[in-house]
């Protein structure tokens, strides 16, 4: 039933589509939401060199991008592999996927909230099987169905819990491909604060503990717009201070930081990433 509905949403044309996301920015009704004023608030704390009225205007752009990203994620739930991966026009360095992941030693493929995550992993389901970890909707019925679309072609999917984690170590000991969003504010006893974009924030270091544990190879995929309009996946092989002690824990943000800076309008700034701080004050959200 839902698979039919978004089917039917899937022929709006992304054009007009976002020819009505442009009349709703220039009604300038966003800026009483919620989501513009925590973009607004994430893009004060990443770029604080940046004058009001451009940290405005990049907040804007956000919003457009985000909400048409949402419309790449139904046209996803809606559509084939096929089609779904249609909507991706270039594919940076895929040799990476092809040559680490049937290298059997297992691969860590590290992603973050840069346009439609499900249209992403719908393509790398259709590259490999994978094993990876979701955060429960509050919608029971659509989180079932999103499970079941990220599993259709034989990848598996675990809810973020300590057996979650075992799930993916079990994958990796059989060679397998496990995924992560490595961006999520994890659950209490999860993770650890680590500075992104010079502030401290609750971070996740399973990636780099499952990566020490294994010694599996790990890279990012993302997926990115370009100025003509069109979508692509980049795939980057992360450097091997993944396995260092001493620098494994800064790095995961520190890469996705650099990532994020490529196109900043692509990243999905509407959590609230800095919530959770050191010593439970300064929120930044107060009030929101």
């Amino acid at each position: 039933m839902m698979k039919s509905l978004f089917y039917i949403l899937s022929f709006i044309p992304k054009p007009l589509f976002s020819y009505f996301v442009d009349i709703y920015l220039f009604l300038k009704i966003f800026k009483l939401s919620t989501s513009y004023k925590i973009t607004k608030i994430n893009l004060e704390i990443a770029f604080p060199e940046v004058k009001k009225k451009e940290i405005e205007l990049m907040a804007k752009l956000c919003i457009r991008e985000s909400i048409i990203s949402g419309f790449e994620t139904i046209y996803t739930w809606g559509r084939s592999d096929f089609d779904s991966n249609s909507y991706i026009f270039k594919i940076e360095n895929n040799f990476l996927l092809n040559s680490l992941s049937n290298q059997n030693q297992g691969l860590i493929a590290v992603t973050f909230h840069n346009r439609s995550v499900d249209m992403l992993l719908k393509w790398i389901n259709s590259q490999v099987k994978t094993t990876s970890l979701y955060k429960k909707i509050k919608i029971k019925l659509l989180s079932n169905f999103v499970k079941r679309d990220r599993e259709a072609t034989g990848s598996k999917t675990f809810e973020t819990s300590i057996g979650g984690v075992r799930e993916m170590l079990r994958a990796l000991y059989d060679n397998k491909t496990v995924v992560f969003a490595a961006d999520q504010v994890p659950r209490r006893g999860l993770g650890e604060h680590i500075k992104f974009f010079n502030k401290h924030a609750y971070t996740t270091t399973l990636v780099q503990s499952l990566a020490i544990k294994t010694r599996a190879p790990v890279i990012y995929f993302y997926i990115r717009s370009n100025p003509g309009n069109f979508l692509s996946v980049n795939l980057k092989r992360c450097n091997d201070s993944i396995y260092n002690d001493s620098k494994h824990k800064l790095l995961l943000n520190q890469d996705i930081e650099n990532m994020i800076k490529e196109r900043p309008v692509d990243y999905s700034w509407e959590y609230k990433r800095f919530r959770r701080n050191k010593d439970g004050r300064d929120n930044p959200y107060i009030g929101i």
